[in-house]
């Protein structure tokens, strides 16, 4: 508009022949004219305004398409926003820090990702029977050699020149290796590396991150924790610094619906509930614990190898074992490898090669703030408010909850003071193609979540999410996992020692460690290291072969036809059973031990209470599997038999049996009868009785 009027005003001035200056002259009243227009627009010449104007106008025309561009790029945003699944939103919005290895130990949405991914890799895998060198059968990845013509040569080399370096003395001392043991995997590795170190052998942990507990608590009773004070493992300071949290009892209950009850199932037709006290009503630091074990473990001449990730073992039986942790370092040589590398271990990997676990515990989850401060006073252990949930193709699960309190009871934090709460949601299943994804189940938590905790109505707006907790514990009929090679043995979860109802093997750890840490330092001093040597540690316990049959009732098959509510009346007449017979036969069973005298007394009264649902859960489990289970509870009553009656007597025996080797095995068989049977449990009543004498 501009250039034109300057136009028409020029023609103007040409056709009444004025002169150059008066030309000038009519520029200027023209420039005012068109300045008049602009604010505080700076106006030296004519041909400069219109320079500027110029620029103006294009500076303007791209502010407005990048204004155009920014808004389409939000409008993207908030739809990619809107396809994003409420997890997440949540997941990407929580902090990061603090990650690490382990269950639980990460909380990330890239983490959750690559766990989906195995989950469905897990799945979509076809079981197999392994024989090597049968044709058409894919090789197992070679994480444990014992052809010196494969593995890293270095490893190999290494341990033949320790043995020709090495003095005689040396070679009778058995101080030829670096270490007498390796722990690979020092999360719980750290504490059986301690309780070894203090027998006085020489042990060395390799982590493949940074050796530290998640930020996430661990919930345990007090008696599993004292017996590692008891062992020297912890001091009762180191303990008492790692609590964070303590309640007064925890809640079991099965109900088709959540509303208030009293009474049994039969009394009220929906369920029934109980309180326990002292069994996983404390909530540990694994950052505090973690590290005071480590800190002690090194002050005892321990050594750790954090960041340090393993590549492989060599085997010799001859020899030792070598580590290979690839360019970083040399290999570490020792006279035995303890496997602690949990249930993803590629040593468990490579030895069931071609199998599908047994069955799948999924686990999903929060820790999270926001709750009602008054309620959130105790715990839930086990706990469904819901019938089985039919989920189409698949299949029907059914859900089971737990929560803990997080930051009360402790450091003068009274109970009810505290609006932090870690919740789980877990269903068993099994690993067939058809189970659906964490994701599906995640979704389920957010959905189910305040009908469980009915303070909170949206989580997503409610909770103040700390961190998203996800996993699945895959478990395997054969275990313990027995011994493949010399000189390796799997502990821990890696060694699947831990019970198939349970997601998380520090109960178990705790149980067991000064059995195994026991068998482990004589298996040294004896030189008891060929896989049927080991294998004696890792033997076969009965009364944890019979819990896969509480496994096997509470999941329910692809395709398989069932009361929605035979889960709930199973485990609601089955606990008001045990929780009438007292605490000495439902805390056991709630710190994940089976002993005869509860099964067999909790089985009888179930069938007294409710005999015609006994037809129901045979043909739910199978005659198969119930004739399998009812071997494997004769067989617990034989152990308790051999542990009552024939240890006392042959023990004096075999203390004098001057082959190691036979020593070695007859007092883990003494220990497996032990074990096997639940005897080793001491019962409260029994506590009771100690501490009055």
């Amino acid at each position: 508009a501009a250039i034109e009027l300057v136009k028409s005003k020029r023609g103007t001035w040409r056709k009444s022949g004025e002169t150059r200056d008066e030309m000038n002259s009519g520029r200027t009243l023209v420039a005012n004219e068109i300045q008049s227009n602009e604010e505080n627009v700076p106006f030296p010449s004519f041909s400069k305004y219109l320079k500027k104007r110029s620029r103006k106008g294009i500076e303007e025309k791209a502010d407005k398409e990048r204004a155009g561009n920014e808004e389409r790029q939000w409008n993207i945003k908030i739809v990619e926003e809107e396809k994003k699944t409420r997890t997440q939103r949540i997941m990407e919005k929580t902090q990061s820090e603090g990650q690490t290895g382990g269950a639980g130990g990460v909380s990330t949405w890239d983490a959750f990702v690559k766990t989906e991914q195995n989950w469905r890799t897990l799945r979509d895998s076809k079981a197999f029977e392994y024989k090597p060198g049968k044709p058409g059968v894919p090789e197992p990845f070679p994480f444990v050699n014992t052809d010196g013509a494969k593995g890293n040569p270095k490893t190999w080399a290494k341990l033949r020149q320790q043995h020709e370096d090495a003095s005689e003395v040396q070679k009778q001392c058995n101080t030829v290796l670096d270490y007498d043991v390796i722990v690979c995997g020092g999360t719980l590795g750290i504490f059986i590396a301690h309780s070894l170190q203090l027998k006085g052998h020489n042990v060395c942990v390799i982590e493949g991150g940074k050796l530290q507990g998640r930020e996430q608590e661990w919930n345990v009773s007090m008696d599993e924790m004292m017996e590692l004070v008891d062992m020297g493992v912890l001091t009762q300071s180191d303990l008492d610094e790692s609590i964070k949290t303590e309640f007064s009892v925890c809640r079991s209950g099965f109900k088709n619906k959540e509303v208030p009850t009293s009474g049994g199932y039969f009394d009220n037709g929906i369920g029934y509930e109980c309180d326990t006290p002292d069994v996983l009503n404390l909530g540990v630091a694994p950052t505090v614990l973690l590290e005071n074990v480590k800190q002690r473990f090194l002050k005892e001449g321990g050594v750790v190898k954090e960041r340090t990730p393993i590549r492989g073992i060599s085997v010799s039986t001859s020899f030792g074992a070598a580590v290979d942790v690839g360019d970083i370092a040399d290999p570490i040589t020792a006279r035995l490898v303890l496997d602690s590398m949990g249930n993803g271990s590629p040593i468990a990997r490579q030895q069931r090669h071609g199998k599908k676990p047994d069955g799948v515990c999924c686990v999903v989850g929060s820790c999270a703030g926001g709750y009602e401060k008054s309620t959130n006073t105790k715990g839930d252990i086990i706990y469904t408010n819901s019938e089985i949930q039919d989920k189409a193709k698949e299949g029907k699960l059914q859900y089971f909850w737990e929560a803990f309190p997080v930051n009360i009871g402790r450091d003068g934090k009274e109970s009810g003071t505290s609006d932090v709460k870690t919740t789980y949601m877990f269903t068993y299943i099994d690993a067939d193609k058809s189970r659906p994804d964490l994701l599906t189940l995640m979704e389920d938590y957010w959905d189910l979540l305040p009908k469980y905790q009915p303070s909170i109505k949206d989580p997503e707006k409610d909770l103040d999410v700390k961190r998203v907790l996800f996993a699945y514990f895959p478990t395997f009929r054969e275990s313990p996992l027995q011994p493949g090679w010399d000189r390796v043995l799997s502990v821990g979860d890696a060694s699947g020692i831990q019970s198939p109802l349970s997601f998380g093997g520090f109960g178990a750890l705790t149980r067991h460690l000064g059995r195994i840490s026991g068998a482990v330092s004589e298996a040294i001093k004896d030189d008891c290291l060929t896989k049927d040597d080991l294998a004696a540690i890792n033997s076969y316990t009965p009364n944890l072969s019979a819990a896969w049959m509480f496994q096997k009732a509470m999941s329910i098959r692809p395709g398989q036809s069932v009361d929605s509510k035979f889960v709930n009346r199973l485990l609601a007449i089955n606990f008001e059973v045990m929780d009438s017979m007292g605490i000495d036969t439902i805390k056991p069973f709630l710190q994940d031990v089976v002993r005869v005298d509860g099964l067999v007394g909790s089985l009888a009264g179930s069938f007294k209470a409710d005999p015609l649902f006994m037809p129901q859960i045979v043909a739910h489990v199978g005659l198969p599997t119930l004739a399998e289970w009812i071997g494997h509870v004769w067989n617990m009553g034989v152990y308790l038999a051999c542990d009552a009656v024939v240890s006392p007597v042959v023990e004096p025996f075999v203390d004098r049996i001057e082959d190691k080797k036979e020593r070695f095995q007859m007092r883990r068989k003494m220990e497996a009868w032990k074990f096997g049977s639940g005897s080793d449990y001491i019962l409260p009543r029994d506590k009771k009785t100690k501490k009055l004498s």
